[in-house]
């Protein structure tokens, strides 16, 4: 399971290096929140980071964590049925009643939209059996996802000691999120109604609270996500999405004060857009190279494991330089997908990533030391004698070996026939 997350999460990227290297670029901004990070979507490079490792508390944007176990683990039409605990919960609520039954879909509006931290109860009790077990599936989660330094005790984000986060934490959280259409798809609805239920006879409305998405003074061109959050422990709180030419950044800002948060974001992801491009340098399945096995001269292709891409500032898009590093002594049998070497990224002289070269098919010899492929797919074997004057050597010494020894045979017997007479 752990590899399987691990692969979404690489999505097809491969980087080894999370803060780039960069030169020649602006400023960063200045902000007035006291912790930030900048992150773009695909590669996960840090574009901006002001105290993005610090621990904070991160109110409603636990939600993001909430929601996204919910619709992995769960099925969008069950039907929840409301415990007596969703009545003992503060601040933001859709007023459920011990006993109501809604879909989890509707719940999960209730959270992303509303903020609703009965919604969030309900949800947690539905999915985990208990607050408490729910709790301990948010922290695998986020250890899954590389979220380290957070912990969480609740699925709404009220105050707690031992419920908190980092920005980076929440950036990669909101990442992971993300990549999940149907969580997409819920935090850029701007309204949604509940129909009435067993316990409530009205229709509840619910309205985004993301002004970067609704129509406001805040509204910004491309904002798809995430979720808002607020308390007076934790301050204003904003993990925010925006996509523009096909390419995402996202921004987590936590600590901040009234209205600074909007446009401290604008600011961040304006930075991010306007200063960086986003190259794809190598795709998934190309050929890199070939290798030579042996004095045959059979060549055998290399092909690139994963899409590699890297945000590198505007101006600077052909200066990642590749090198190939093929591994020492290789020998058949050469099963198809084996590592056989990699390549290496560089900006600026730096490293900034790997990328695995494996085989583009396998490979065998025979007796004869001719190498051949076996197409797996289909189970026939493909024989490629590569070296035509071996095979035509071989093959001539076979036939005169077969000769004398025929000769000799034949000799013997006329042999025996004339002893015998």
């Amino acid at each position: 399971m752990k590899k399987i997350i691990a692969s979404l999460l690489t999505l097809f990227i491969l980087v080894v290096q999370i803060t780039p290297v960069y030169a020649n670029v602006p400023p960063p901004p200045e902000i007035v929140g006291p912790t930030a990070v900048l992150m773009d979507f695909t590669t996960g490079q840090v574009l901006y980071d002001k105290n993005m490792h610090k621990r904070m508390y991160p109110a409603s944007t636990t939600k993001i964590l909430t929601a996204i176990i919910a619709i992995e683990k769960g099925n969008l039409n069950d039907i929840v049925t409301a415990s007596n605990n969703v009545t003992k919960i503060d601040g933001n609520s859709i007023f459920l009643s011990p006993g109501e039954q809604l879909t989890l879909e509707q719940l999960l509006y209730a959270i992303m939209l509303q903020s609703a931290n009965d919604a969030a109860i309900a949800i947690a009790e539905h999915i985990g059996g208990s607050v408490e077990n729910f709790a301990k599936m948010m922290n695998e989660k986020a250890k899954e996802i590389g979220a380290y330094d957070s912990h969480f005790v609740n699925p709404n984000g009220l105050p707690d000691d031992n419920h908190y986060s980092t920005p980076y934490d929440m950036a990669l959280i909101a990442r992971y999120a993300m990549q999940n259409p149907e969580f997409r798809k819920i935090v850029t609805t701007i309204h949604y109604q509940i129909p009435p239920t067993n316990k409530f006879d009205k229709v509840r409305d619910l309205w985004l609270s993301n002004r970067l998405i609704k129509p406001s003074s805040f509204r910004y061109e491309g904002a798809d996500g995430v979720k808002t959050g607020y308390t007076v422990a934790a301050g204003q709180v904003l993990a925010a999405s925006a996509t523009r030419d096909g390419r995402r950044l996202i921004s987590v800002i936590m600590g901040d004060q009234g209205t600074n948060i909007w446009t401290d974001t604008i600011k961040l992801l304006d930075y991010g857009f306007q200063n960086f491009s986003l190259v794809k340098k190598t795709e998934k399945g190309e050929t890199i190279t070939y290798i030579d096995l042996g004095k045959s001269h059979f060549k055998l292709p290399l092909i690139a494991k994963e899409d590699f891409y890297y945000e590198v500032p505007k101006g600077q898009e052909n200066s990642i330089e590749t090198q190939i590093i093929l591994n020492k002594d290789i020998k058949t049998p050469i099963n198809k997908g084996d590592v056989l070497g990699y390549i290496k990224y560089t900006l600026d002289g730096n490293e900034i990533g790997t990328n695995p070269l494996i085989a583009a098919e396998s490979v065998y010899k025979n007796f004869w030391g001719n190498y051949y492929t076996e197409v797996q797919s289909s189970g026939v074997k493909n024989t490629m004698y590569t070296n035509p004057v071996k095979f035509i050597a071989g093959t001539t010494i076979l036939g005169i070996a077969f000769i004398l020894w025929r000769r000799r045979k034949i000799r013997n017997r006329k042999k025996y026939i004339f002893s015998k007479y």
